[in-house]
Parts: C-alpha cells; sequence; structure tokens
C-alpha cells in the first residue's frame, strides 16, 4: 500500500511538473464542465505529499535516500511555481540546503565513477532542485532565504549581547515570526555549512535573473554578506571573492576601509562597514539609484538616481573610531540633465560614474555622453 501511494504521488509530480502550463487548476464549484486535466484539490494534495516525502525524518521505512525521496526532490524543483502555493517554502528550502551542504558529498562528481550512489544522487537533485526553484521564482528564494539569514544574526546578537543590536533591528525589521529556539538553531547550523551553495545559487540568479537580483539588491547583499568568510574577505576584497554581485552599478566597494555601498530600488543607500558587521540605511533619493562610486581617497560616495535626475555627494566617516560603524552625511547635490524618460533597462545598466580625482567625477551616460560634478 505504501508504495502503491508513493507511486501515485510520483505519477501526479510527474503530470504537474511536465504538464503544469496546460493546467487550469480550479476549484471544485469553479468547474465549468470542460477537460481538467488536475483540479485545485489534486493540485494541492499532491504539492504537500511530495513536501511529505521530503520532509519526513528517515525510517526504517522511509530511508534518507530512497528512489521515491529523490524523485519527489526532482519533482519539487521541476513543478516548483505550481506546487508553491501549497508548500512551507521556507522548510522546502532549509531542508534541500540541508542535502546540498552534506559536507560527506560535497566533492562528489561524474568523475568517481557511474552509477551514482543513492547518497550521491540525492546529494545532485538537491543542488539541481534548487537552482531551478530560485531561477524560476528568484523573489521567492531571495525572501525567504534573506528571512532566515535575518533570524540567523538576530539570534547570533541575541546571544552575544542579550539583545539585538540596533543594526540589525534596523536592517532585518521585516522578520515577524520568530521559530523555536530549536528550529532556529538547527536552521541557523544549516545556512552555515550552506554557504558555499548558497553564494553558488546567488552567482546563478546574478547570470540568469539580472532584473529581479537588482529589485532585492539589499537582500541579495545581505545574505551574500553573511556566507562570504571574513578572513579571505580581508585578503582578497569583494571585487575578486564574489566579482557577480561588483558588476552592478549600484554597488560599490571600497577595499581600503572594507566599506560596501548598495543603492535600492526605493532609493535608499545601504552602507555596509564588513568590519564591524554593522549596516546604515539612508534615504538618499525619490526613485531607484542607479550608480555609485566611491572616491579613490574613500572619503566621499557619489551617488546618481536616473529617476529624479540627481546625483549625491555623501563624506563617509566612522563614529567612536570606528566601534559603531560608518555614517554617512551628504554634502552636496545637483540636479542633472533629464534624459528621455524611455530609456531601456538594458542602457540603464550601462551609466556610471567614474571619479577622474578626488573631486571630480563623471557621469557617463549609455549613449557615451558624459557630464562632470565636483565635490
Amino acid at each position: 500500500m505504501r508504495r502503491r501511494q508513493a507511486t501515485a504521488i510520483v505519477l501526479m509530480g510527474v503530470i504537474g511538473a511536465e504538464f503544469q502550463r496546460e493546467i487550469e487548476v480550479y476549484s471544485s464549484r469553479e468547474r465549468d464542465g470542460g477537460e481538467v486535466i488536475m483540479d485545485y484539490t489534486t493540485v494541492r494534495l499532491t504539492g504537500k505529499a511530495l513536501m511529505y516525502l521530503l520532509l519526513k525524518p528517515p525510517s526504517s521505512q522511509l530511508t534518507a535516500h530512497t528512489s521515491v525521496r529523490r524523485a519527489a526532490i526532482d519533482l519539487i524543483g521541476r513543478g516548483f511555481t505550481l506546487w508553491e502555493p501549497y508548500m512551507d517554502v521556507s522548510a522546502v528550502l532549509i531542508a534541500l540546503l540541508e542535502l546540498s551542504a552534506d559536507s560527506k558529498n560535497r566533492d562528489l562528481t561524474f568523475r568517481k565513477g557511474l552509477p551514482l550512489s543513492p547518497s550521491a544522487d540525492t546529494h545532485r537533485s538537491a543542488r539541481h532542485a534548487l537552482s531551478l526553484i530560485a531561477t524560476a521564482r528568484p523573489a521567492v528564494f531571495i525572501a525567504t532565504i534573506a528571512k532566515e539569514v535575518a533570524r540567523s544574526v538576530a539570534a547570533a546578537s541575541s546571544i552575544s549581547f542579550n539583545q539585538p543590536s540596533p543594526a540589525a533591528i534596523a536592517v532585518y525589521s521585516h522578520v515577524r515570526h520568530q521559530p523555536s529556539q530549536n528550529a532556529e538553531a538547527q536552521s541557523t547550523s544549516i545556512l552555515n555549512r550552506a554557504k558555499h551553495e548558497i553564494l553558488r545559487i546567488i552567482d546563478l540568479m546574478v547570470e540568469k535573473t539580472q532584473q529581479e537580483v537588482v529589485d532585492l539588491l539589499t537582500d541579495v547583499v545581505d545574505i551574500v554578506v553573511y556566507c562570504l568568510d571574513q578572513r579571505q574577505l580581508k585578503e582578497k576584497g569583494m571585487t575578486e571573492l564574489f566579482p557577480g554581485l561588483c558588476r552592478f552599478n549600484m554597488v560599490s566597494y571600497s577595499p581600503q576601509s572594507r566599506r560596501l555601498a548598495v543603492g535600492a530600488k526605493n532609493g535608499q543607500l545601504a552602507l555596509y562597514d564588513l568590519r564591524s558587521s554593522r549596516c546604515q540605511m539612508v534615504s538618499a533619493h525619490s526613485s531607484q539609484v542607479t550608480a555609485l562610486s566611491f572616491s579613490p581617497d574613500d572619503r566621499v560616495l557619489a551617488s546618481y538616481s536616473f529617476g529624479d535626475s540627481k546625483i549625491c555627494f555623501w563624506q563617509t566617516g566612522s563614529s567612536l573610531f570606528g566601534m559603531l560603524g560608518s555614517s554617512l552625511r551628504c554634502v552636496r547635490s545637483y540636479t542633472t540633465v533629464s534624459p528621455s524618460p524611455k530609456m531601456s533597462p538594458a542602457l540603464l545598466k550601462l551609466i556610471r560614474l567614474v571619479w577622474i580625482n578626488h573631486k571630480n567625477v563623471i557621469l557617463l551616460m549609455a549613449d557615451g555622453t558624459e557630464y562632470k560634478y565636483s565635490v
């Protein structure tokens, strides 16, 4: 009976994953008599059953690496857009990260021979499922992992200082539901072991879903900063350690002070001091930040917004000898020439700020036009 149930779940999962564009999900009251491949109830129960096969603790009836569980992992990834409304997305992603971050299987490759062992196949299936989920629903993946990172940071702050730091509260105020201490500790442990896998997926999203990454750039940076090794970051810098993030013109990194500036879609600036793990949020523009750049002497940060046609110069400094992190203060702003409002997103990506010395910066537009501004 168990085998038949599992087979039925897998078969329904295959139908949903392979034909999800042809499936119209109706509730039982909304059927109009037409042919329906899978109705609302069937889709909901199939999604919950696949999640059950993934999350159920191993037992004598269902071991950790059975073929049924591997099939469920694969189908969750392939049909995630169909199952998502009926799944606990956070639990699914954490479970997949745990399987992907298994230290025993981290170095497994096809070069070690075929067929793969059940554990190696589970590891491969989980990594592939995460890649499919991240590229199919990038906003969901980013928001979910950012929330888990926020919980981990808040938990670490409360353990170290008996309460979250003001910066953590400001940056991670979107966390509403706190899990139990055991679940929180388990999630934090999995995140720590899965840092390499998370960075791999973020890098994949930068390649394939750039616009979605830009829309949630501050959340993406929160995740990347959490996952990067601080010792390597100090030795190599952000540009060498994670170059995918620095390809965006609304991101600027200063190796001298180890500051990272990020422009958000809502016009805010986020200044990360990677030495003190602090972050300051400043309302800089009334529209999306298009370009950022630190001056050569690291004393000024220039920001430009295409939407409000404005360039601002921010003096950067450290409060209380750097113990409380970095600070920003606007020292000068200019209203720039208003370019065509119909400029395509592809051309907006080409707008850059280029410093020619410590006092002067050039706003380089997509058509090659240059405008010079002084601090």
